[in-house]
């Protein structure tokens, strides 16, 4: 979200928790969905699972390449949430205590608060959401 300075600071969080809650239901979605798929051949039958990080913070994003243009977002935002797909488990949502605490109120089915090292980032708190439950 862009920062205006002439806007209240409640307004931004009020947005912020917002656009945090679209990506919530967006990634239920996306995990749920792709339980629906069937990997052809496989037995016994199995799906897509897909793996789901979430992490708020700032980014740098705009478009790169001449030849190639490709549209790209950049931040140590973006490397974390990188971070929560890659230790979460097949089917759930792994988020950052940053992120949880922003949807907390609204989500009650969070199964586990953990505390993960992450390289070249430390310690981080984080929580786990199942969208089958």
């Amino acid at each position: 979200l862009l920062k205006d300075k002439d806007k209240n600071p409640e307004d931004e969080l009020m947005n912020a928790k917002i656009a945090a809650l679209h990506a919530l239901e967006m990634s239920k979605d996306m995990v749920l969905q792709a339980e629906s798929v069937i990997i052809p051949k496989s037995y016994p039958r199995s799906s897509v699972q897909v793996r789901v990080g979430i992490h708020i913070g700032q980014v740098t994003c705009g478009v790169l390449g001449e030849r190639l243009p490709k549209f790209t977002v950049l931040g140590s935002a973006v490397n974390l949430a990188a971070r929560m797909e890659q230790t979460s488990l097949p089917g759930k949502i792994r988020v950052t205590d940053d992120f949880y605490k922003l949807v907390c109120d609204t989500e009650s089915e969070w199964e586990e608060h953990s505390r993960i090292s992450v390289k070249n980032m430390g310690e981080i708190d984080t929580h786990m959401l199942d969208p089958m439950n």
